[in-house]
C-alpha cells in the first residue's frame, strides 16, 4: 500500500481504510494508486501526500484531485 492517506467524509461513499485510486490534473496528471482512505467524523476532507510526491505530480496546497472508487 503506497504511504499516501487520504481523510474523506462517510458522505462522499467510501468505507474506511477502503483502497482507491486518486487523480491529478495539470502537465504531470498522475494516478495514485493503492491510496488507503480514512473516515471519520473528526477528519477534514484532506489529501496528505510527501513532498516528493507532491514534486512528482505538480501539486501544491489548496489543489483538488479526483477520487476513483
Amino acid at each position: 500500500m503506497a504511504a499516501i492517506s487520504s481523510h474523506l467524509f462517510s458522505k462522499i461513499g467510501v468505507k474506511d481504510k477502503q483502497v482507491v485510486k486518486v487523480k491529478t490534473q495539470g502537465e504531470r496528471a498522475l494516478i495514485f494508486d493503492e491510496v488507503i482512505v480514512r473516515v471519520s467524523g473528526n477528519f477534514a476532507l484532506d489529501m496528505h501526500i510527501d513532498t516528493d510526491e507532491a514534486n512528482a505530480a505538480g501539486l501544491k496546497t489548496g489543489d483538488y484531485v479526483e477520487l476513483i472508487p
